[in-house]
């Protein structure tokens, strides 16, 4: 997604933070400070990491009598967390959900001590662009001696402020828009079903079917030009889409189209606006920028070419390694070929000596 675009934080309404405690069982409440002048660049950052990041998802409420919900309707009414006891409900159901998951698939890690990372839940309610929002943080809090008193702290991490996320918006009195950020390769089921209780938006077979063709869509505009740059470009993507895995669309533009070299030298300068078009699909065609590929989604099977008018070729889209499959050669006597790494072929056709 692009950054061009600030986050704009109108002011901070409340915030609370509550260590969960796997081990001990325990929700605690920690102190925060009440000057919000560096937590306000805190939150902007973390705003700044949610928009931007691949790995966010767009999700609905399951439904409107959920714990989430209905905590959330609460602080449209009581907008201070500290004294809002939803806030504690909300740490505590976090709380539960983790202690479940840890004894399901705890002995799953790698070190087996453990499936869930441990940290601290930080809530925050305050005004974007005028509109109230919600967000919720799971992030890892760090001990230390202050040393003024030399008494043991819980503190904010800077550097890894975050690795689960959960971002509200409210439309008038109600709220509405959720986006759900995780740092996992796939969105963690019990942080946006069990525990917020949400439901996807879109699904992986929606995502990978619309995010497949609009890529395709957008490299149409270079195959008149490009044709030799489309069909590497146009390959390597169907590739990209055709594997298992996940896919993260800002990670698949840089190592597909960021890192490429052109074919045609006078595609360079055009490259960064494709690469701006490409980047700006998923919020015009509406597809997530992080989902699990669903490789019979993608519609391109075959690509049919035309060598003479006699002759064509036919070869499965997204192949590996496509320019040492098939390529194009000219002879020392001008001749312009098209040669195809063929084994099982070669026995079917006249043998025809090289030129020097």
């Amino acid at each position: 997604m692009a950054d061009s675009e600030p986050v704009v934080t109108d002011e901070i309404l409340s915030t609370v933070l509550h260590h969960i405690d796997l081990d001990n069982q325990a929700c605690t409440s920690l102190a925060t400070i009440n000057e919000y002048s560096d937590l306000s660049g805190y939150l902007k950052d973390l705003l700044k990491e949610i928009n931007i990041r691949d790995q966010r998802r767009s999700y609905e409420f399951a439904r409107d009598s959920t714990e989430f919900f209905t905590s959330l309707v609460s602080f449209n009414v009581t907008k201070n967390l500290s004294i809002n006891p939803c806030s504690q409900k909300i740490a505590e159901r976090l709380l539960d959900k983790e202690i479940q998951t840890d004894a399901h698939y705890g002995h799953l890690s790698a070190s087996g001590s453990g499936h869930v990372k441990k940290g601290s839940f930080l809530q925050f309610l305050f005004r974007e662009g005028g509109k109230l929002c919600y967000l919720g943080v799971k992030i890892e809090h760090q001990s230390f001696l202050d040393e003024d008193d030399f008494r043991k702290k819980i503190g904010l991490s800077i550097e890894n402020k975050i690795y689960k996320a959960c971002k509200v918006t409210w439309v008038g009195e109600v709220p509405t828009s959720v986006l759900v950020f995780d740092t996992n390769s796939k969105p963690a089921i019990y942080w946006w079903r069990e525990f917020l209780e949400l439901k996807e938006v879109r699904d992986d077979s929606f995502n990978t079917r619309i995010a497949s063709q609009e890529v395709v869509k957008i490299l149409n505009s270079i195959k008149k030009e490009f044709p030799i740059d489309h069909t590497i470009l146009r390959n390597a993507t169907i590739a990209a889409f055709k594997q298992n895995g996940t896919m993260k669309f800002d990670v698949f533009i840089e190592t597909t189209f960021g890192k490429y070299v052109p074919d045609n030298i006078l595609l360079v300068d055009k490259l960064p606006n494709l690469i701006r078009n490409l980047n700006d699909l998923p919020e015009k065609k509406r597809f997530d920028t992080m989902f699990n590929l669903v490789p019979s989604e993608v519609s391109f099977n075959k690509k049919k070419v035309e060598l003479t008018k006699e002759i064509y070729i036919s070869f499965d889209e997204g192949i590996n390694d496509l320019e040492n499959k098939i390529w194009a050669e000219e002879s020392a006597s001008g001749q312009k070929l098209v040669v195809i790494d063929s084994p099982e072929g070669f026995s079917k056709f006249k043998l025809k000596v090289r030129e020097a």
